[in-house]
């Protein structure tokens, strides 16, 4: 996979397998992925620890409101890795991964990044690259609250 090209991080309080749980549990609750700027989830194939599962996603973009569709490609104990199936001209890859800093905290990573040159052009393009930054950045610390909160 080439190197993530946007990238936003947080600790979080939670010990490592509460984090992985979180993530698990997505299926059965997506309105944990919920937030002023992203609608949600909704699995329309398999779960968030399956390679092959799809999940699409409503998120805004400043004031454009776009209509995703992801499949996770790689699964391991601490990272999720997913690509965007539609629209896909960008073949932008995504991937959350979790460092372990002690036994009640890790460090959560959401990157961004693309396996052909058109998309990493796109992804460094100013006003393109602000505006994912602004998105993941949010998604970091709402994933954060979530975990913190046991919600």
């Amino acid at each position: 996979m080439p190197p993530a090209i946007i990238s936003a991080q947080r600790v979080v309080y939670v010990p490592m397998d509460q984090a992985r749980d979180w993530f698990l549990s997505l299926e059965d609750h997506p309105e944990r992925y919920r937030f002023a700027t992203h609608d949600g989830i909704q699995f329309v194939h398999g779960s968030f620890g399956e390679v092959g599962s799809r999940f699409k996603t409503r998120e805004s973009f400043y004031f454009l409101k776009l209509a995703l569709l992801f499949e996770l490609f790689e699964v391991g104990e601490t990272w999720f890795s997913f690509r965007l199936v539609s629209p896909s001209w960008a073949q932008v890859w995504g991937a959350f991964r979790m460092q372990a800093l002690s036994s009640e905290s890790i460090s959560l990573y959401l990157e961004i990044g693309s396996f052909n040159q058109w998309g990493q052009f796109w992804l460094r393009f100013f006003p393109v690259a602000a505006a994912i930054r602004r998105q993941i950045t949010r998604e970091v610390v709402h994933v954060k609250t979530s975990m913190e909160s046991g919600i």
